[in-house]
């Protein structure tokens, strides 16, 4: 017959390994199920950008169609790009307040977003031979002139000229793509916030784990002894 000390201290040993594994299995299962809810948002944000980018394709085709506009003038899609300035209240967007800025090429693409303007030509360059849009229309009303030659354009609505509805376009080639642009874009992130949120879910799970795991090597053992 075997010794019965010896027989207890090896079933103990046995228990404190047993809760031990048990233990290491449980957190690293707590690690994973930490860890998959952000990958599993990393990707649901990955398809939405899909659709959005899809989204923004399809809001590109609209432009195009509506670059057909209601009248076009010197020959439209020039090299610079395109503008668009606003007929609204008593003001050109951009225009007005401060004069729209663009690199000789560009189409400027005038929207009437409100009723009773026009577009009549005070000064220009030399040889620009721009005629602008003296007929007074209403919206939803359109209109596009590519601006070639450079220098200063200045030009009111006659309607509401009492009011202040000037407008100047200046066409240089400094123009830094056009006034009533963007401003400065930002630093771009270093890290995106979908890696960001997955590192911290995986930092937490393994702290978990080697937290528990230090409680139970510490008095795991002398539990029941």
């Amino acid at each position: 017959m075997g010794d019965p000390g010896h027989d207890g201290s090896v079933e103990s040993d046995r228990r404190r390994f047993g809760r031990r594994e048990t233990l290491l299995l449980a957190g690293a299962g707590l690690a994973s199920a930490t860890a998959m809810p952000a990958v599993a948002q990393e990707g649901n944000e990955t398809d939405g950008g899909g659709n959005e980018t899809a989204g923004g394709g399809n809001e590109t085709a609209g432009g195009n169609e509506t670059a057909g506009g209601n009248e076009t003038e010197g020959g439209g899609g020039g090299g610079g790009g395109t503008q668009t300035v606003e007929l609204v209240d008593y003001a050109y967007e951009p225009g007005t307040e401060s004069p729209l800025q663009i690199q000789p090429g560009t189409t400027v693409n005038f929207v009437w977003v409100t009723d009773n303007h026009n577009i009549v030509v005070d000064s220009q360059p030399e040889g620009a031979g721009w005629e602008g849009h003296e007929p007074i229309e209403n919206s939803p009303f359109e209109y596009q002139h590519t601006f070639e030659t450079e220098g200063t354009y200045e030009f009111h609505c006659t309607p509401h000229v009492g009011l202040g509805m000037e407008g100047t376009i200046e066409v240089t080639q400094d123009a830094g793509g056009g006034g009533g642009g963007g401003g400065e874009a930002g630093p771009a992130k270093l890290v995106p916030d979908e890696a960001l949120t997955l590192l911290i879910a995986t930092i937490v799970g393994l702290v978990a784990v080697l937290s528990l795991s230090y409680v139970f090597m510490k008095y795991g053992g002398t539990a029941g002894e």
